[in-house]
C-alpha cells in the first residue's frame, strides 16, 4: 500500500467513525483552511564531481493549506483530536552564492512537494461554563508526516516519499453561536516540528569499538495560520 493510500484511508476511517460519535453527543468536526509558512536547513559548502558548490538553505514555499480535526469531548472543557492537514508547496535552495549547473540542472529551480500532517492529541478549553461564548484553548500531539515530492533529483531518480515523526503544538480562540452552541468559528495558530536527513554524515571512533558513521538530521519547523467552522453533533 502506498503512503498516499494510507493517509487517504486513515481520513476516511475517521469520517466512518462520525456517525457512532454523534449518536453520544459529544462529536464534533472543524474543516479548516489555513497558510503555513517556514521550513528549511541549512547546509554547508561542499564538492560535487570535483566543483565547489556553495552552501545554503533547503527550503519550502509558504503556500495555503486544508485540513479538517476531529473532536471527541471529555470532561471539563477537554478533547481529544484527530486533525489531517494537508499543504501543496514547492521546496528550492536559496544559495549563499552562485551555484554552478551541475549536469545541465538549473540549480534555481524547484520541485513540487505536498506534506501529509497526521495528528492525535488534545485541546484544552478555558471556559467558566457551557454558556460562555468566546473559548480561548491550548492543545498538543503526536504524529507523523508523509513527505510527497513529484520531482526528478539531480541524479536522474524520481524522489521518494518519506514518513517522519511530528510534535504539535497549538492554541486559538473559538467563538460559539446560539443558545445549544452547536456552531461557531474557530481561529488557530499552530506549530509543527518534524525531522529529515540533512544529507552529513558524521563517524565516530573508538578504540575498543572501533568506527561507526551515521547521518545527521536536520528540524523542520512550520506555523500554520487557520479558520475553521465548528459543528458540533
Amino acid at each position: 500500500m502506498s503512503q498516499r493510500s494510507f493517509v487517504a484511508g486513515l481520513a476516511l476511517l475517521a469520517l466512518a467513525a462520525a456517525p457512532l460519535s454523534a449518536q453520544q453527543g459529544k462529536f464534533e468536526i472543524v474543516p479548516q483552511v489555513g497558510y503555513t509558512f517556514g521550513g528549511g536547513f541549512d547546509f554547508d559548502d561542499q564538492f560535487i564531481d570535483g566543483t565547489l558548490v556553495p552552501g545554503g538553505k533547503v527550503k519550502l514555499d509558504d503556500s495555503p493549506s486544508y485540513g479538517v480535526t476531529l473532536g471527541f469531548e471529555g470532561r471539563r472543557g477537554s478533547f481529544f483530536t484527530l486533525t489531517y492537514n494537508y499543504q501543496p508547496t514547492k521546496i528550492g535552495i536559496d544559495w549563499d552564492g552562485s551555484p554552478p549547473s551541475l549536469g545541465g540542472v538549473d540549480p534555481n529551480a524547484k520541485g513540487d512537494i505536498s506534506l501529509h500532517q497526521v495528528i492525535f492529541g488534545g485541546r484544552q478549553e478555558f471556559a467558566k461554563s457551557s454558556e460562555q461564548k468566546v473559548r480561548p484553548y491550548i492543545g498538543g500531539g503526536l504524529g507523523f508526516v508523509v513527505v510527497d515530492p513529484s520531482f526528478t533529483t539531480q541524479s536522474g531518480f524520481e524522489a521518494e516519499s518519506q514518513t517522519r515523526f511530528l510534535l504539535s503544538l497549538n492554541g486559538g480562540l473559538r467563538y460559539m453561536f446560539g443558545e445549544e452552541k452547536r456552531f461557531g468559528l474557530q481561529a488557530d495558530m499552530r506549530g509543527t516540528w518534524f525531522w529529515v536527513p540533512n544529507g552529513e554524515v558524521y563517524v565516530w571512533c573508538d578504540y575498543w569499538y572501533g568506527c561507526s558513521a551515521y547521518e545527521g538530521s536536520a528540524t523542520i519547523a512550520q506555523g500554520t495560520a487557520s479558520i475553521g467552522a465548528v459543528i458540533k453533533f
